[in-house]
């Protein structure tokens, strides 16, 4: 049987069914429960073929997360073109459906998660992954109408990723908390953060 030959366009779109299955697959399943055969099954490739896009699944898991930050992005930028409800109601909005990721088909690690994909990279790899997240939170703030000077973008990542966390990983591996008020805290800590951005946004109107 001949092999098959792919052109670029097609290698493109390979590509992004890649991202996109695996992202469906890490969603409802988790990182842990994501295979490269059943991937590799399900946009109908060869494992080998997956290899010419992707240095191994923990590259790939990184170049899922960069997809889904630019997913993100677009979704925030929908948020607050609505013309209906004020900036506020948006960004409220734009965090809620975060932490209700798994039903909105947003990929969030839990604490176990974090740690193993940690451990699998090199330093290295580890390094050269950083920029993207600081500049994502960069977008997010020019979006927000927020300056750097006010808050800084690894302030801003620290703040949503401690909501999501706790709100993901109680209380498998947060044992102390009160699982039971989790929705009741992820809600206040949703309200704390939409407060603190608009009076960053304020501050940057009022100068």
């Amino acid at each position: 049987m001949a092999r098959k030959t792919y052109t670029e366009e097609d290698r493109a779109r390979v590509r992004q069914a890649l991202l996109d299955t695996g992202l469906n697959m890490a969603v409802s399943k988790g990182l842990k429960g994501l295979h490269l055969a059943e991937l590799a099954a399900a946009v109908g490739i060869s494992k080998p073929y997956f290899y010419t896009f992707f240095d191994s699944l923990e590259d790939f898991s990184l170049q899922m997360m960069e997809e889904q930050r630019c997913r993100l992005l677009r979704l925030l930028e929908q948020e607050l073109a609505r013309p209906e409800g004020t900036w506020e109601e948006h960004v409220e909005s734009f965090f809620r459906t975060i932490l209700r990721h798994r039903e909105n088909g947003i990929l969030v690690m839990t604490q176990g998660e974090e740690a193993d994909q940690h451990s699998r990279l090199t330093p290295e790899r580890f390094q050269d992954f950083r920029p993207g997240q600081r500049d994502f939170f960069l977008r997010l703030m020019a979006l927000l109408d927020i300056r750097q000077e006010d808050c800084a973008p690894e302030v801003l990542a620290n703040l949503v990723f401690s909501c999501l966390l706790i709100y993901n990983s109680a209380p498998e591996s947060m044992p102390f908390l009160f699982p039971s008020h989790l929705e009741e805290t992820a809600a206040l800590h949703v309200k704390f953060l939409v407060n603190y951005l608009g009076s960053l946004r304020n501050a940057k109107k009022d100068r």
